[in-house]
């Protein structure tokens, strides 16, 4: 049978189903919705494995209930899109989902920053209204359908090459995202922002005396071997979220966006309950490997935290006065 005659038989097939009520797979093949995603980080490290989870619970989810309808495809990380473009090319529709941290789209919601110093589990930032809020403005400003946090409930911590007794950092250069930069300056800091795959080299030659970030995390990039001391105590909350282009999300059936949905409720417990496994087990792992744990006293370690917080939301409520207040009290229910 010709291409040709064969197409026209499928087409004739598929007409008379859905004449009678229903759908055939050939259809449902030819209708299939394809995603392209994207992660802030390579797919090997830790976090984007929580992601690379949650796609293929969906594919389990989508394999049972709806047979050919969806695909969500991982194209790649930051070697596709640099990690702080990628919000940007998800509002412009260049992909459809984008798995990453609220720090590296700050400049377009800047007060998804206070996600930061949520104090709440995902699926309660869920019951109380917070993704609601954070949904509304993500469609506003950047385009995007919020899906969730994927959270692993890691919090930040500082790593250091020098040793240090109290929260002062008077002097010393620490690699960060921009979300940090406030909070190292209270201390006396000098903060560099610095791209992962560039902080090894920095720390090798001692262009940067330490950096920050989320605990138990640094072995994915290899910075346990040109790292001395992990400071306790930690503080904020490592905050990887999924957005889908509004463009995209509204054109799939209602069925199918309710799928994401409890697919993303599915995964947030996942992140949560292998996050909070990983993060005893890798402290024990580096020290074994060398690194040392350093507990400022308790009136140092209160400096520290007080410092972190409250930078924190000067920041976000400077730059987003009144979103950034509404979250301060979502956050404090």
């Amino acid at each position: 049978m010709s291409r040709k005659k064969t197409y026209l038989v499928i087409m004739a097939l598929c007409i008379g189903i859905l004449l009678n009520g229903g759908l055939s797979p050939v259809c449902q093949a030819a209708d299939k919705i394809t995603l392209k995603a994207i992660s802030a980080w390579p797919k090997s490290v830790f976090e984007v494995q929580n992601f690379i989870k949650f796609i293929d619970m969906v594919q389990a989810n989508v394999a049972q209930k709806y047979a050919g309808e969806l695909e969500v495809k991982y194209i790649g990380g930051p070697e596709v899109i640099p990690n702080r473009e990628q919000v940007e090319a998800l509002r412009k529709g260049l992909v459809d989902v984008v798995f990453t941290t609220v720090g590296y789209y700050a400049s377009i919601i800047p007060e998804a920053d206070a996600m930061n110093l949520t104090p709440m589990h995902p699926w309660e930032e869920r019951e109380k209204g917070v993704n609601d809020f954070l949904n509304s403005v993500h469609q506003e400003k950047a385009n995007a359908y919020y899906l969730g946090r994927l959270g692993t409930e890691i919090p930040f911590t500082i790593y250091l090459n020098k040793s240090i007794s109290s929260a002062d950092l008077t002097g010393l250069k620490i690699r960060c995202s921009p979300t940090h930069i406030g909070f190292l300056k209270k201390l006396g800091a000098q903060p560099l922002v610095i791209p992962p795959p560039d902080v090894y080299t920095s720390l090798e030659r001692g262009l940067a005396d330490g950096f920050i970030w989320p605990a138990g995390l640094i072995r994915d990039w290899g910075w346990q071997e040109v790292t001395k001391y992990i400071i306790q105590p930690s503080f904020y909350n490592a905050i990887n979220v999924v957005l889908v282009n509004l463009d995209a999300w509204n054109k799939l059936p209602k069925r199918l966006q309710e799928l994401l949905i409890e697919t993303e409720k599915e995964a947030e417990r996942y992140a949560v309950e292998r996050g909070q496994t990983h993060i005893k087990n890798e402290f024990v792992a580096l020290q074994k490997l060398g690194l040392q744990i350093v507990n400022l006293p308790p009136a140092e370690a209160r400096k520290l935290t007080d410092a972190a917080y409250s930078s924190m939301w000067k920041v976000v409520l400077e730059k987003s006065p009144e979103n950034g207040a509404k979250l301060k009290e979502l956050l404090n229910q």
